[in-house]
């Protein structure tokens, strides 16, 4: 009896929220203002893990800033990239979390863009910059590359019958492509009254609220919305079965939203630096946003890597 009544509770907690909806004025209103309150009332909790004891390159600021000072749009000032050392110290010479597992990491930008494609719908990118992504393996061979710039973008659909907004898809960038979810079907999500309370972990598999859990992969830093911690050898961290887990975990605040469009100085510098292998920079995303939404490659398109094939992943959890 006491089983059955806790699958019942299970089963309400998985159903009892709905995504938060907002009028059309509301919408045009947060358009109107920047966005930057639209972003965040919808905004993942990004996560982040290490695998054989090596810690993740974190996102940081892409022309010197920090969490006191910020950017400074001019070459001098251009973050340096990371140089690739031999797996699996994927983090040598990058930011890392630098604070113990089991613990909110500490803030980095999010360089947001946004456009209203049409009269029902908008998209806004949430973009996350890294100093590099892979490592070398066996000295001969590179899974990665210099810098390397990744995002979530939240589709946002009008409902003609009310005239109200809410979010209907997430496509979360993976290897040159995306994961392309229905906002029903994303595996775990948060109210936003779970993320003001410093909740991340749990709850799991809640879906359908406001805040999706975004998995970061250990290496190569493509997205996912579960976790999985099956396969932590180099080839797999350029497919689906890349490792990803929850040692650390983030909400970013808005004061750490930078819009990066090309009406910005940032989305301007953004647009203009040499990121190397690393193209979808900002603006150059933002030029396309409202055609994103190729579904990912099993294999990354770098020509470098090891990993041309794909296989079942073990150990995903919700």
């Amino acid at each position: 009896m006491f089983v059955r009544s806790m699958a019942a509770v299970a089963a309400i907690a998985s159903t009892a929220f709905a995504v938060t909806s907002i009028s059309d004025d509301e919408m045009t209103g947060y358009l109107n203002d920047g966005a930057v309150d639209l972003a965040v009332m919808y905004a993942p909790m990004w996560f982040f893990g290490q695998a054989m004891d090596q810690p993740p390159c974190y996102p940081v600021w892409a022309f010197g800033g920090n969490v006191s000072t910020p950017d400074v749009y001019d070459s001098a000032h251009k973050t340096p990239p990371a140089a690739q050392c031999e797996y699996p110290d994927v983090g040598c010479g990058c930011r890392q979390p630098d604070v113990p597992i089991g613990n909110p990491g500490p803030e980095f930008p999010i360089y947001y863009t946004f456009f209203q494609c049409n009269s029902s719908e908008v998209r806004v990118a949430y973009n996350l910059f890294y100093q590099k992504d892979g490592a070398e393996v066996a000295d001969l061979i590179d899974t990665g590359h210099d810098y390397d710039w990744e995002r979530v973008i939240i589709v946002h659909t009008k409902n003609s019958a009310n005239n109200s907004w809410a979010p209907s898809r997430a496509l979360l960038s993976a290897h040159s492509g995306y994961h392309n979810l229905a906002w029903g079907d994303i595996q775990n999500t948060l109210t936003t009254d779970e993320v003001n309370a410093g909740d991340a972990i749990n709850p799991n598999g809640v879906q359908n609220n406001d805040h999706p859990k975004v998995y970061v992969s250990w290496s190569k830093h493509a997205n996912f919305d579960t976790r999985n911690t099956g396969f932590n050898d180099p080839a797999s961290q350029s497919l689906d079965d890349a490792f990803r887990s929850q040692d650390w975990w983030h909400f970013v605040d808005a004061q750490y939203y930078i819009r990066s469009d090309n009406s910005t100085a940032a989305g301007q510098a953004l647009g203009s630096a040499d990121w190397g292998d690393a193209t979808s920079n900002p603006p150059s995303v933002q030029a396309s946003i409202c055609t994103q939404n190729a579904p990912m490659m099993n294999a990354t398109s770098n020509s470098n890597s090891t990993a041309r094939y794909h296989r079942p992943s073990l150990h995903r959890h919700h």
